[in-house]
């Protein structure tokens, strides 16, 4: 009697490991067979996604460049009563403009050549003129003084 459920048992061990083998090779075969469609499934599914996640992109991108460009135009608003009124002010107190700098540079840098220029041909250096002096204006005469009163002594 042990024998035979002995028999029995190692009959059945024998036949679930069939089964087992034989579920193990239709999963093979199944995953061969349906694993082209499900890989064609899933790249279609991707493409889906990655266009989904373009035009998410690409509306967000719209959206900061507005703020962006939202942004430099309150900072203009903003600025520009600054500026004006900081440049009214410079000019005021007689401090030269950007552009007046500029073009007093663009000069001191072409009188800069034409002095090379003639030292390079041996003509002698333009002499820088001599500035014409003030016109000497007469001091006013000292008003004529009055004689002081003496104070009266004091006695005490």
């Amino acid at each position: 009697m042990a024998t035979r459920k002995k028999a029995e048992t190692q009959d059945g061990l024998k036949g679930a490991a069939q089964e087992i083998w034989l579920a193990g090779l239709g999963a093979f075969n199944l995953a061969g067979a349906e694993g082209s469609r499900l890989f064609k499934q899933l790249v279609k599914r991707g493409r889906d996604q990655q266009e989904s996640n373009q035009e998410l992109v690409g509306g967000l991108k719209d959206r900061a460049q507005t703020l962006k460009e939202d942004a430099r135009e309150a900072l203009g608003k903003v600025t520009a009563p600054i500026e004006n009124g900081l440049a009214s002010a410079m000019q005021r107190i007689g401090v030269p403009s950007r552009a007046e700098i500029v073009k007093l540079t663009h000069r001191v840098e072409e009188l800069t050549r034409q002095v090379a220029k003639a030292k390079a041909a041996g003509e002698p250096a333009p002499r820088a003129r001599a500035a014409s002096p003030a016109k000497a204006r007469p001091k006013p005469k000292p008003a004529p003084r009055k004689p002081e009163k003496a104070a009266p002594a004091v006695t005490v």
